[in-house]
């Protein structure tokens, strides 16, 4: 329980990812598929203008600590701008040619686009025989679910593995520029929001949706309305947990909380919509990505309290005698010094060969180093991307 209190703000943000990510997925599928609402690109423009104006307004406020936008904070973030935008616009347009179900499919194979992405780009060793077992366990209970579903549209499976794989990039370069970069999650979401704006509103106008959006029928809708603007607030939330819950966990841990909200997603979406019915092969699909995600939570946790007993060893078992070994190097150096005097004047005075052999000895005993104290933690095995 120690190492769960620990981890308490980690955990808490993952699962607030998992609630802002599942509802999103559930509201725009409601919104495209529902009320026929096609104008996606019209909808990442207002969620990225919206957190802009948001965060810029707070900063001006001193609010938050966000530092103004800039050349250097565009240098830092432009690489996860263009995989942020390439993600959301694969996304949506996943959801309009998969159902619901197979959405959240192709999602469940995020886990292992990440982890060997991961390997490649972090560079932190390979991950732990537990997280590859959790992560073979799920991609082989999301096959299982999709052999049971084929009935959606060529592109839009071709859109959705695509969108598995730049997902699966993007929360990569995410933990990469959370380990270079002095910024916090906050500060990368407004930079991205800023420079990807004007790069949505440009494509909302070739598009033709920011002009076609005025004809559409479902504004006098109320509901429609409300759906918009939910989906719109919720898509700012998700972005900050997802940066959130990668800078204070990783990139996996990430999309592994995508595996564990998927359950919840797929009974909303098999009771709230009629374009996929369950079979067999897609509950005990279900039932396998459950044990994965169950799986890699009970190895997490069992490597988050090594780590800890580790730390606790550096910090209280060896602090001690480090400092009390610490204390008698003065005397002993001086000492020294004044032995070394001594036998250095005698060899030189009488031209004594044993007393110069003697010197050189103790040189060399004096040029020994004892290792550090802080090695223990260092060697602990780094975090799996």
């Amino acid at each position: 329980m120690e190492a769960v209190r620990g981890r308490a703000p980690a955990i808490a943000v993952a699962v607030a990812h998992g609630v802002f990510s599942g509802s999103l997925n559930i509201l725009l599928k409601f919104l495209i598929s529902g009320r026929h609402f096609g104008f996606l690109t019209l909808l990442q423009l207002c969620t990225c203008s919206a957190a802009a104006l948001g965060l810029e307004t707070l900063r001006r406020l001193g609010r938050v600590s966000v530092p103004p936008f800039g050349l250097g904070l565009s240098k830092e973030f432009a690489a996860v701008c263009v995989l942020s935008t390439l993600q959301s616009t694969l996304t949506l347009w996943s959801l309009r040619g998969l159902s619901l179900p197979m959405y959240v499919v192709f999602k469940r194979c995020l886990p292992l686009f990440t982890l060997a992405i991961g390997v490649c780009v972090l560079r932190n060793g390979a991950p732990s025989p537990g997280v590859l077992a959790a992560v073979a366990i799920t991609t082989g209970g999301a096959v299982l679910a999709g052999a049971g579903d084929l009935s959606g549209e060529p592109w839009g499976y071709a859109t959705g593995v695509l969108a598995v794989v730049i997902h699966a990039s993007y929360l990569v370069l995410i933990q990469k520029t959370s380990l270079e970069s002095r910024h916090g999650p906050l500060t990368a979401q407004y930079a991205i929001a800023v420079m990807a704006t004007p790069v949505l509103l440009a494509g909302a106008v070739i598009s033709s949706d920011a002009t076609a959006v005025w004809s559409y029928p479902g504004w006098k809708d109320a509901g429609v309305v409300a759906l918009f603007l939910s989906s719109v607030a919720i898509g700012c939330a998700m972005n900050f947990t997802t940066y959130h819950c990668t800078y204070l966990n990783s990139a996996v841990t990430t999309s592994f909380v995508g595996v564990v909200k998927s359950v919840v997603t797929i009974t909303v979406g098999m009771l709230a919509f009629d374009d996929v019915a369950p079979s067999a092969l897609f509950v005990g699909g279900v039932a396998v990505n459950t044990v994965g995600s169950v799986t890699y939570c009970v190895v997490k946790f069992f490597e988050i309290k090594k780590k800890n007993s580790y730390e606790h060893l550096e910090g209280g078992g060896d602090a001690a005698p480090a400092n009390l070994r610490q204390a008698p190097r003065a005397g002993e150096a001086a000492d020294a010094s004044s032995r070394l005097t001594t036998e250095k004047d005698a060899a030189e005075t009488r031209g004594d060969a044993a007393a110069g052999d003697y010197l050189a000895v103790w040189r060399s005993v004096r040029q020994l180093r004892s290792p550090e104290a802080g090695g223990l933690v260092r060697n602990v095995e780094q975090q799996s991307p």
